[in-house]
């Protein structure tokens, strides 16, 4: 999934566009390590639908690594800022650069934010080898603080899994005998994190 940047930074020069593409933006912030210009999801303009609930101070602690310590430059803690606002059953994530929409369930508290990413890990500088897409798909899960508009703080879990599609061979990707700069320790393999957020700014008007 605004970005915790995973950027493998011993990676050769070769990885770089591929990395950039299947790490850029996650659904909050940049994900551990991704520098702050890039945009998530697209070009989606990053105005505020909505009734703006206000800014807020997101903390992520990692709970569970498959694809390997520090794979793709993913740290273990990671902050940055959101901005918040809700809708009829939707739940508007403003991470700087676009707006993402997700689901806010009945309960005025509950919601889900999901997307997907597909990257041709042979596109570019690569050097040429068999046919190597990776799938990202960000899932999270989380709790408002209140049903109201007057949001303190919210809690929710992130998850990143990454998988080569169907008739994919990325062998080289991952770490072991055929690999000459491995990005990933396994593959298919995922990420979670722990969020915790406190409001530090009020709604614009």
């Amino acid at each position: 999934m605004r970005t915790s940047a995973f950027f493998a930074c011993a990676a050769p020069v070769w990885y770089a566009a591929a990395m950039r593409m299947l790490l850029l933006a996650s659904l909050l912030s940049v994900m551990p390590g991704l520098p702050a210009c890039v945009e998530a999801f697209g070009d989606q303009a990053a105005s505020g639908p909505g009734t703006a609930l206000g800014t807020f101070h997101v903390v992520g602690m990692q709970t569970g690594n498959t694809c390997g310590e520090g794979a793709l430059g993913a740290t273990r803690l990671w902050e940055f800022d959101v901005d918040l606002a809700r809708g009829d059953g939707a739940l508007f994530w403003d991470n700087g650069a676009s707006v993402i929409e997700g689901v806010l369930d009945e309960d005025q508290v509950s919601f889900s934010i999901e997307g997907r990413v597909v990257v041709d890990m042979r596109a570019g500088d690569g050097p040429p080898g068999p046919p190597c897409s990776v799938e990202r798909r960000d899932r999270a899960h989380g709790e408002l603080g209140d049903a109201g508009d007057d949001v303190a703080r919210f809690e929710a879990r992130l998850s990143y899994t990454f998988a080569p599609t169907a008739g994919s061979r990325c062998e080289d990707l991952v770490a072991g005998e055929l690999s000459v700069a491995p990005v990933f320790a396994a593959l298919p393999c995922g990420m979670d994190y722990e969020l915790s957020a406190k409001r530090s700014g009020p709604p614009l008007e």
